[in-house]
């Protein structure tokens, strides 16, 4: 099936949202982390089961499966309007948990009652100040969430000054 964007250059470029949200959080104190409640997407969170996506989102339009040198299998599930990523449990096989997800579709909102198409100033009324990361005409507000030990971020991108999309994601290891 074909993907908008292959499931690797959507986790790359998650990453390196990650990545600049490290790079922010290092001036923010560890009371400005999100917790992990405020970070859902439509029902959808990190860490949550295959199974429990599919309940939430029925049957993806297209399932891809990857083996990764550094962290096992990996499966995007990508659905009309929303991918999702997932990772195999250590502990069982066969059993995947959600280690990322984005949209650029107004159909979902967050626990701080944002969507896609939101202004910038009502992102940071819901999930607070931070310095936001600027690349090229895009801007991100990048949130780190308090997962335990677990480097991950919440991110809103903002072109226009309007939200264009949202996504999360942590750190595999």
């Amino acid at each position: 099936m074909v993907m908008p964007a292959t499931a690797a250059n959507q986790t790359n470029l998650l990453t390196k949202k990650l990545l600049l949200a490290q790079s922010s959080s290092n001036q923010t104190p560890k009371a400005s982390l999100i917790p992990h409640a405020k970070a859902k997407l439509g029902g959808i969170s990190l860490s949550i089961t295959e199974a429990q996506v599919r309940k939430i989102l029925g049957k993806p339009k297209s399932v891809k499966n990857e083996d990764s040198p550094a962290v096992g299998k990996l499966r995007y599930l990508q659905y009309e309007d929303i991918s999702v990523g997932l990772v195999e449990d250590s502990d069982n096989s066969n059993k995947f948990s959600v280690y990322r997800f984005s949209t650029r579709s107004r159909k979902y909102v967050t626990p701080g009652s944002i969507r896609v198409g939101d202004n910038r100033a009502k992102v940071i009324k819901a999930y607070g100040q931070v310095s936001p990361q600027q690349e090229g005409r895009k801007s991100y507000l990048s949130y780190q969430i308090d997962l335990k030990d677990i480097p991950a971020a919440f991110i809103f991108e903002i072109e226009g000054g309007r939200v264009t999309e949202i996504s999360c994601i942590e750190q595999l290891t």
